[in-house]
């Protein structure tokens, strides 16, 4: 059965071995560089912001001096979605469905080969070559990314690229061991769709749609209540520093750029000095074309407002990435306990 099992997979292992291979390749020529570039704008013994700032800049002006690095790093994020997308598609949902469409289980149950063992064995080859491909491209990606990541989670990232850190919802899903446990996932996930549904195709295609729902509403809806968010209020002063200011109608919409790095920040409000919510009255010096800009920003400094910040800290990056690769991992074992009971209640006749 193993045997059986591992020429029905050997084409897919070769494959990803050859993606992985190409990737590898490509991040290995193209990281040095990046980790020197790193290393020379001083970024790694930076302390204060100012220092870390100039830093950021010379670093930002060597990556931006090729096209090719910033093209890598969203690559890389692209890469690491697709993934576990494509292993749920190509290697899941059509494990069982293409032989219940024509019925060739009818064949291979009638052996010696109970049918626990033969959704174990094809479940466990299946998914081992899954995680495997998954974990080694997130390492390569990973590591390569790693000097821009750093980056990001040091002051003074505002002056420098304009990237996201590793804890913003666009990249924490594809670093580490997060899409290790997405691959788990979705591979279970698309077996167990191609058993309900029992088309190959149609099977296919639910699983891309569950996959991509999964990937919108975990960063947006779920990932924020791993653990309590922290709120910090800062001043609103914003004379002489980078701001936006917005007036509709009797509402004032304003903001600065907000300087926690490495932190995942989920809201920033404007707050009156009680605490409340503010959006107007608005200064008549921002509504009247008659007073400069510099008037305006002096009125809103006399307001005493400031801005309330919620965001989950650097430090819970560890704790977020284990939490969401163990509930992916707990999803991919339910639904491995679901197709075991469900397999055995089909009927061959």
């Amino acid at each position: 059965m193993t045997w059986l099992t591992w020429r029905q997979i050997r084409a897919q292992v070769w494959a990803a071995a050859g993606v992985l291979a190409v990737v590898s390749v490509v991040l290995a020529l193209t990281g040095g560089h990046l980790a020197d570039l790193y290393t020379a704008s001083g970024l790694g013994t930076c302390v204060a912001a100012d220092d870390c700032g100039r830093a950021q800049g010379v670093f930002a002006a060597g990556v931006q001096a090729d096209d090719l690095r910033p093209f890598l790093y969203f690559a890389g994020i692209a890469l690491m979605y697709l993934t576990p997308a494509v292993i749920g598609m190509f290697w899941g949902a059509p494990l069982v469905a293409r032989e219940l469409e024509p019925g060739t289980l009818r064949l291979a149950w009638t052996q010696t080969v109970t049918r626990s063992r033969w959704l174990l064995v094809r479940l466990g080859l299946h998914a081992l070559a899954a995680v495997l491909t998954t974990a080694l491209l997130s390492l390569a990606v990973t590591r390569w990314a790693g000097p821009l990541d750093r980056a990001g989670g040091l002051p003074g990232h505002d002056q420098g690229l304009d990237l996201p850190n590793r804890f913003a919802p666009l990249v924490f899903g594809a670093r580490d061991v997060v899409p290790v446990g997405h691959a788990a996932f979705a591979f279970v996930l698309g077996v167990a769709v191609g058993l309900l549904v029992r088309r190959a195709v149609a099977a296919m295609a639910v699983t891309l749609v569950i996959l991509a729902a999964v990937q919108v509403l975990v960063p947006a809806v779920v990932r924020e209540h791993y653990r309590d968010p922290l709120s910090t209020t800062t001043p609103l002063t914003v004379s002489g520093r980078p701001h936006q200011v917005r007036v509709d109608g009797q509402v004032l919409a304003v903001s600065m750029p907000v300087d926690l790095p490495g932190a995942w920040i989920t809201s920033v409000r404007t707050v009156d000095s009680t605490g409340r919510p503010y959006a107007g009255p608005v200064p008549e010096a921002c509504t009247s074309p008659a007073f400069p800009p510099a008037e305006c920003d002096a009125a809103i400094d006399r307001l005493r407002l400031g801005q309330l910040v919620t965001y989950q800290p650097a430090g819970r990056y560890w704790t977020f990435q284990w939490a969401e690769t163990a509930g992916y991992l707990l999803l991919a074992l339910g639904l491995t306990l679901l197709c075991a009971v469900w397999i055995r209640r089909l009927r061959l006749s």
